[in-house]
Order: C-alpha cells, then sequence, then structure tokens
C-alpha cells in the first residue's frame, strides 16, 4: 500500500491524490487507509519514510568505505551511485519537485528529516575539495544543487527524452551512458581542452 502511494504522489503531487485513490489502487477500502494512517498528510510521511528506507539500502554512504579516497574520488563514487538510485527509482526526486512546487508544511519536514543531511554530505565533501585545492572555489549550494540536479532529476524527464531521443533510460545501456555523461560534463567540462 506505502508503494501504491508513493507512486501516487509522485506522479500527481499530495493535493491531487485522495486516500480513496490510494486505497482503490491498492485493493483496500478507504476506511482501511484511515485506520492504519489517521489521515492523508500521515499516510504521505509513511511512504516518505518507506520509500527513503528503500533508497538508503540501495545507496550506502558509508563513511569508512570512502575513507582513503581523495574528495574528487569521493565525490565521484556517490554521484554516480546516486544516479543509479535515481534511475532505478525516480519516484523520490518528482515527490520534491512537487513540494518545492508547493512549498509546504511537507517540504520542510522532508528537508529537515531526509534532504539537508544529504546535501550536507555532498557540501562537506566539495568544501574538501576547494580547501585541497582540487576543486574550484563557487558557492557550495550552487555546486551541490547541480550535481543533485543532474543526477537525479533527469530521470524524472525519461518520457520526454525518449520522445525526443528514442532513449529509453530505463535500461541499463542508457543509465550507464547518462551516468558516464553527468559525471565528465560535471568533472571535466564539455570543452575540448588542448592538450
Amino acid at each position: 500500500m506505502l508503494v501504491v502511494a508513493t507512486h501516487a504522489f509522485a506522479q500527481r503531487g499530495f493535493e491531487a491524490v485522495s486516500t480513496g485513490d490510494v486505497a482503490k489502487a491498492a485493493g483496500l477500502t478507504q476506511s482501511m487507509i484511515h485506520y492504519h494512517f489517521g489521515s492523508k498528510y500521515l499516510l504521505w510521511k509513511a511512504a516518505i519514510d518507506k520509500l527513503m528506507l528503500d533508497l538508503e539500502a540501495r545507496f550506502p554512504a558509508s563513511r569508512g568505505e570512502l575513507q582513503d579516497l581523495d574528495p574528487v574520488s569521493k565525490l565521484k563514487v556517490l554521484t554516480r551511485r546516486f544516479i543509479l538510485m535515481s534511475a532505478a527509482d525516480p519516484d523520490f526526486s518528482r515527490i520534491v519537485i512537487h513540494e518545492s512546487l508547493s512549498r509546504s508544511e511537507r517540504l520542510t519536514w522532508l528537508v529537515d528529516r531526509y534532504l539537508k543531511r544529504g546535501l550536507k554530505g555532498f557540501d562537506q565533501i566539495l568544501q574538501a575539495g576547494i580547501d585541497e585545492g582540487a576543486i574550484k572555489k563557487l558557492p557550495l549550494f550552487a555546486m551541490t544543487n547541480t550535481l543533485v540536479s543532474a543526477s537525479a532529476f533527469t530521470f524524472c524527464l525519461a518520457a520526454m527524452v525518449d520522445q525526443v531521443y528514442r532513449i529509453d533510460l530505463t535500461k541499463a545501456h542508457a543509465i550507464s551512458e547518462m551516468a558516464d555523461t553527468i559525471i565528465d560534463m560535471l568533472f571535466n567540462g564539455i570543452l575540448v581542452r588542448d592538450k
């Protein structure tokens, strides 16, 4: 039921989804949803918590395994993991887009509970790279958000990419090409440099 709810909220946004919609899609009664969750908002929160548990299982960010890497290498590893996680399930990115557009109390909850920690992790690695002189000194919020946007929100546009380029961003080879391209562009730019 929580997976069904998550997908509904991701596709249509919180306001456009009713507990009746979720119940029907899950093969339940609306009264069962209210019995277990009490309200649509509490259903939404439970769906986000489940989604985040699933995503965190796919995106282990153990500092121990990255401790011997320089900041740029850490950033590349985490960026690739984030791309692959986002490609596997773009629902979280879609929910973030919906909530950012409405600037809801749900966005505040989402930021405080999940997003701030993850974004600050990228900020810290970028700052370490700046401190070492390996990364340009640009505003952290701009670098982190560019990295996250390119890595995650790209897969929210899969239908458009398919229609324009006839590339299916759910296929392993396309995901791999996208990951390689995003990392190359973010870390090397798009200009050909003289050797």
